[in-house]
């Protein structure tokens, strides 16, 4: 907190000021060290400003009789406890805080500290009497124009003097614990002021942003009163706990008074925000239910303690733990002597919140040898008040004990001692909002009641006896209010798994918290029971809303069970604290937590009347490093004036999401950083508005909605990026679809299928665009971004220079809507569904956790449902066009996605280090281009050369004679080696080369077929197989190299085929073949006159030889024989051309 200036009437404290100026933390320690005065008395610690205390909260939230006359605001109700008017010293309270925590904390308070504290607050009583006063007459004419200046005036007077009254007492070095209870009620005088001025910002004219503005203020203060608050509270804890000397007894007494006195008004806080607690219509003073869950104790020990803090802590408080209630008490005596007949151990039987199950403790206390159980009291009434008997010398012998019940009851343990001994006292426990009676409440004043009950042996016959206590206000059936909003907190839970624990709480949530976890397999799951009132109507509808705090954005399951029929949605959390090593804190700040809403005004839990409902959450897809913490559920009934108002804060609402997407007022402009996908979203929510109540705000919403939608399309250089016109403009593979049943996304989507499997070899799944040069500018970088619904190994590449993008996405389906999307003559009603997250105009870091890193070329992102990545271009040249590929691609079979809002807009120019970088990247290209074109014309040229070669002219109309189909083969071999055909992501779509490397191919092709058409043998390259010829003995075709091989490795195979020709032309047989081993191969061609041509190969000769001879045979028919003598013999062709050709 900030200091202010002081010079004002006050030397005394500033004298003090100066005298403690060079005191530090660890000086106060010290002088808290050595002071060795810690025997109090419980009794007196347990004073008038404790009962003060009660009656403040009790009178805050309406569990305590207000004062007479009307109370038109809190502070009325408060400050006459404060300032009571039936004492003679106005000051007498603050001086009883003082005097108390001085008692606490054995400090002693100086009259410099006592006087400056007493006119501090005198002058407060001053400004709050003025502002009351002109509040109330304000109130009863609301018309009257000077009434509400003057109410307003006083209202920021007054404000500005408590917050320089909780700074002054804050920064009073050395005396911050002393005056912490005094600074807590002037903080809860400051929220409850700014609280009137929010519930009144729109009759006192407070325009929306001079409203804001008062609503920070009370968001900052509380934060900040609150940390103030809980840090000295812990510093005061540690110097009792660490003390060499210290008792239990003032830890306990410490904990306890300060607990009532500043924990348990912190705990108000939260509650008196209006805009998440609306003010009751009629009466504005009416806090939402809230309630405290935390224990305190009181206890009979010993003086001085033969055990440590910690010992006793441990053997007289609980652990944490589910909130529970008081069933039955069972006590042990010791029985062997009739005079020596006292208290030794005690078990307890408590069960849950509207749990009917009795649940049992382990036996505290000594019972064993000598020791019986002698009593079970079973109670079915609260206890208010307790008193035990005990001697006195020695101490801490039990002979009664007395059980005070709200039905006006006793129940009460006696160990029918005889005789009685002598020097018997009694003590009684309690709290009262009686001054005079502190601990000895009566059933028409107590504010606690008895929630269990320890015993610890100090010897034989002497224990220490702890009763823990629990605030009246907690309802034991967490009963749902019709009129108000009903916190219901997580601790009063009836169940939770084995990975769902309770942990303390951090001292200003009025009770502990329960943390969801998981082990890796499992989630923690709690489940609260609560009742609804009863009511006339069949139904009636509530919001359920979530306080929480995560260390991770997580999803959870929230479902309601009423009369066996069970509703559930999902959320998604917000990531709120972060600690080292993945502890759970006890530490949370207010600031740390968060509210969510699974049900809501649009989407309500319908629930019926006296009716038993089940509320359960438990996290989904939950690591082990995941904590969510729970503070409490809160019901919100949804009554039409709750309706009215959410129908308000949603126009408001929506009227800032769709001026958040431009620039300026004129909305002739973007915002940047305002996405496709966000414009669709504002869209629907706009969507949603009430035509009945905001006819003319919907349409002009909308206009301006639709117009945002028109400069999105205008600016992005991608074409057709969210799929409205189908796949135009894109280039896809066959198993792409654009569908339009998802409601994440507004309209139509595209949904990539994994991709093909066809024996054994993968097809990948693809969808790419080119963007043209002239669709682009020089030297400037452009965002590409867009929304990924769900997907799995969907791979996506952006790239101008090369791979300037390459990432995997993988994102789950965890954008669920509360009911499955429904399609009828109306479509869908998205006003009735709750995407998660929608972080519309303001880009979350878990939304765009897929981002570019210019030290990584590849990247995987995972759980990011808005990618965002920037590519920079450098000089333009539209006859090269190098233009910017974007590009999905999945090629795994199992791989899936779903994606929308795909867009690249400009972003601006580049310079510095970028514009340098995109200069090297360029240079390196165009090198790299010119290295592949001199490689590709060196290539071209080869093929081309071979391929002319084969041709007698330039149309290619015949082949030359003499062209082999080893030939045609190399030349085949040299096209398919020109580098760069195709894409580097897709071995089917179309590189560089493509156009020579097809124009090649299809010269190749007509050379072969010309070479098929003019060979009268049939199959004669055996690229068929054995197709065509007659075979026997062991002869087959197999691939060499590539080619197909005709080869006989036995002398008894034979390989023959009859052809028909004209036998008045002369032929050439070209036979292409070799021999290896022993003997020779022949290639014999005989007419029906047995005349015959013969082609002999033998191993001599090295390699594939080719061979011919001219025949003319003297008739049509002649048989071609293919055979050996020995060894093997291999056939890559055989050709048959007539001369004429």
């Amino acid at each position: 907190m900030g200091g202010i200036n002081m010079n004002s009437g006050y030397p005394l404290a500033n004298d003090l000021q100066g005298s403690m100026k060079n005191t530090n933390y660890k000086d106060w320690l010290a002088m808290c060290e050595n002071n060795q005065q810690y025997g109090v008395n419980p009794a007196a610690i347990n004073s008038s400003s404790v009962s003060t205390a009660l009656k403040v909260a009790g009178a805050i939230l309406k569990f305590v009789n207000p004062p007479a006359g009307t109370v038109l605001t809190v502070l009325s109700a408060v400050l006459p406890i404060l300032w009571p008017t039936n004492t003679p010293t106005p000051e007498r309270v603050w001086n009883d805080f003082m005097t108390n925590t001085g008692n606490l904390i054995d400090q002693t308070v100086t009259a410099y500290v006592r006087t400056d504290a007493n006119a501090k607050m005198t002058v407060v009583k001053d400004y709050l009497d003025q502002y009351t006063t002109k509040f109330n007459t304000w109130k009863r004419e609301p018309n009257n124009q000077s009434y509400r200046t003057a109410v307003i005036t006083q209202f920021n007077l007054t404000s500005a003097k408590l917050r320089e009254t909780a700074v002054y007492f804050s920064n009073l070095v050395g005396y911050e614990l002393l005056l912490l209870p005094i600074y807590a009620q002037v903080a809860n005088f400051n929220l409850l002021l700014i609280r009137d001025g929010l519930i009144n910002a729109q009759e006192w004219s407070l325009a929306r942003s001079a409203g804001d503005q008062l609503y920070n203020t009370m968001v900052q203060y509380t934060k900040e009163y609150i940390a103030h608050s809980i840090t000295w509270y812990n510093k005061g804890l540690d110097v009792l706990r660490n003390k060499s000397n210290g008792q239990w007894i003032t830890f306990n007494d410490y904990k306890r008074e300060m607990t009532i006195q500043v924990l348990d008004i912190l705990a108000l806080f939260a509650s008196y925000d209006p805009r998440r607690y609306p003010a009751d219509k009629i009466d504005n003073t009416k806090l939402s239910k809230t309630e405290f869950t935390r224990e305190i104790y009181t206890a009979l020990v010993e003086s001085p303690s033969s055990k440590s803090i910690a010992a006793l802590e441990a053997a007289l408080t609980r652990d944490v733990h589910l909130f529970t209630w008081l069933k039955r008490v069972d006590f042990w005596t010791n029985t062997i002597y009739q005079d020596l007949r006292f208290l030794s151990a005690n078990k307890i039987g408590f069960s849950y919140t509207n749990s009917s199950a009795m649940q049992e403790s382990g036996i505290y206390g000594s019972s064993g040898f000598g020791s019986n159980l002698t009593h079970q009291i079973q109670l079915n009434s609260n206890v208010y008040k307790t008193s035990i008997t005990d001697t006195s010398s020695p101490s801490n012998r039990v002979t009664k004990m007395d059980f005070y019940k709200i039905d006006g009851t006793l129940a009460s343990y006696n160990s029918n001692i005889t005789p009685t001994p002598e020097g018997l006292r009694t003590t009684f426990f309690g709290f009262s909002t009686n001054e005079n009676t502190p601990n000895q409440p009566t059933v028409n004043d107590y504010t606690h009641i008895l929630s269990y009950i320890k015993t610890d042996v100090i010897d034989y016959n002497s224990n220490r006896v702890s009763f823990a206590w629990t605030h009246k206000i907690v309802d034991p059936n967490n009963q749902i209010y019709t009129d108000a909003i009903t916190q219901v907190p997580a601790v009063k839970s009836n169940f939770l798994n084995a990975t769902a624990k309770v942990i303390k709480g951090p001292g200003h949530t009025g009770g502990d918290l329960v943390a969801l976890t998981s082990n890796g397999t499992l989630s923690g799951r709690m489940e609260i029971q609560c009742k609804t009132s009863i009511f006339n109507d069949p139904t009636r509808s509530y919001g359920l809303r979530i306080r929480y705090a995560a260390n991770s954005p997580i999803v959870l399951n929230v479902s309601y069970v009423l009369q066996g029929v069970s509703r559930g949605t999902t959320i998604s959390t917000e990531s709120t604290f972060s600690r080292p090593n993945n502890i759970i804190p006890t530490d949370l700040k207010y600031e740390e937590f968060r509210y969510k809403d699974p049900f809501d005004a649009i989407v309500p839990m319908r629930l019926s009347s006296n009716q038993l409902i089940t509320i359960a959450i438990q996290p989904l897809n939950m690591t082990s490093n995941n904590q969510v913490i729970i503070d409490r559920i809160e019901i919100i009934p949804i009554t039409q004036s709750v309706l009215d108002e959410t129908e308000n804060q949603n126009l408001e609402s929506e009227r800032e999401v769709v001026n958040a997407l431009f620039t300026n007022d004129a909305k002739d402009a973007l915002n940047i950083g305002t996405t496709d996908y966000d414009i669709d979203q504002a869209a629907n929510l706009v969507e949603c508005i009430s035509e009945e109540l905001y006819p003319k705000e919907k349409m002009l919403l909308l206009d301006e909605v639709k117009n945002a939608k028109q400069l999105s399309q205008s600016r992005n250089v991608l074409q057709n990026g969210d799929f409205e016109s189908a796949t135009l403009g894109w280039t896809t593979s066959d198993n792409i679809t654009i569908q339009e049943d998802d409601p994440i996304f507004k309209g139509h989507y595209l949904h990539m299928s994994g991709a093909r499997d066809i024996d054994g070899t993968i097809f990948p799944t693809y969808i790419f665009q080119k963007i043209d040069e002239s669709k682009l500018k020089p030297y400037t970088r452009y965002l590409v971004r867009g929304f990924v619904g769900s997907s799995k190994d969907v791979e996506l590449v952006v790239s101008r220079y090369g791979e300037e993008i390459d990432a995997i996405m993988n994102v789950p389906a965890d954008l669920n809507y509360l009911y499955p999307s429904t399609f009828d003559c109306e479509g869908s009603n998205r006003c009735e569904t709750s995407a998660v997250p929608a972080n519309i105009g303001n880009t979350s870091d878990m939304l765009y956790s897929c981002q570019y890193d210019t030290g990584k070329k590849h990247v995987v992102c995972q759980d990011s449902h808005q990618f965002s990545f920037t590519i920079d271009t450098g000089a333009l040249d539209t006859n090269e066009n190098i233009g910017v590929w974007v590009m999905f691609k999945i090629s795994s079979p199992d791989g899936y996605a779903s994606l929308d809002n795909l867009e690249v807009i400009e972003e601006g120019p580049i310079d510095g280090e970028a514009l340098s970088r995109v200069k090297h990247m360029e240079k390196k290209w165009n090198d790299q281009m010119e290295a592949k074109r001199s490689e590709t014309q060196q290539a071209y040229d080869v093929a081309k050369q071979a391929i002319d070669a084969l041709f007698t002219n330039v149309q290619d109309e015949a082949l030359q004679f003499d062209t082999t189909l080893a030939q045609i083969q190399y030349a085949e071999y040299l096209v398919q080696s020109i580098p760069y055909v195709y894409n580097d992501w897709l071995s089917d779509v179309p590189g560089m080369n493509y156009d020579i490397y097809v124009e090649l191919d299809a010269r190749v092709a007509q050379a072969r077929y010309l070479y098929d058409t003019r060979n009268i043998i049939k199959n004669g390259d055996f690229t068929q197989g054995v197709m065509g010829w007659h075979v026997t003995g062991n002869a087959d075709v197999q691939q060499i190299d590539g080619v197909s091989v005709l080869v006989l490795s036995n002398w008894s195979a034979g390989v023959s085929q009859n052809v028909h020709l004209q036998h008045n032309h002369g032929y050439v047989l070209r036979v292409i073949a070799k021999k290896e081993g022993p003997g020779n191969g022949y290639v014999t061609l005989m007419d029906c006159e047995e005349n015959q041509e013969k082609l002999t190969f033998t191993s001599c000769e090295e390699g594939y030889i080719t061979k011919t001879v001219d025949v003319f045979p003297d008739t049509d028919r002649v048989r071609i024989e293919i055979g050996e003598t020995e060894g093997s013999f291999y056939i890559e062709s055989i050709e048959l051309i007539c001369m004429n050709e």
